[in-house]
């Protein structure tokens, strides 16, 4: 019945891939806003701009990826290898970007320090405790 599963496996990919990388990217860029007004100190306009910029690198970076991994992983001859080829390859993709979210992640806390509390105290301690 399936003779070649391999153009609806590919088309099935890319189109995944490419939702997952813009619903992570939308995702970081709202969520991700507060970390750059407290890294920018406050200039909304340098956050903006900065969170622009991360997101078109995101999208560079990752839907790159997709495109550039889509000849990887073999080739299905069937219904059950088409699903185990889009599972392993849509896997790789989210592995991916949680290596470059984490990346990033870790290199804004080494140039901006870790996220504080707005209080001095992020666990206020009861006199009790301290004798």
């Amino acid at each position: 019945m399936f003779e070649n599963v391999m153009p609806a496996t590919h088309l099935t990919y890319l189109a995944v891939g490419i939702a997952l990388t813009i619903w992570v990217a939308r995702t970081l860029r709202i969520h991700g806003k507060v970390f750059l007004e407290k890294g920018c100190k406050g200039n909304d306009e340098l956050a903006d701009s900065l969170s622009h910029l991360l997101s078109v690198g995101f999208y560079l970076l990752h839907v790159g990826f997709v495109m550039l991994a889509l000849k990887m992983g073999g080739y299905a001859t069937g219904m059950v290898d088409a699903i185990e080829l889009l599972s392993t390859k849509i896997g790789l993709v989210l592995v991916v970007m949680a290596v470059s979210h984490f990346a990033h992640i870790a290199l804004y806390a080494r140039l901006y320090g870790k996220p504080r509390a707005k209080s001095d105290a992020a666990f206020p301690v009861s006199a009790e405790l301290v004798r």
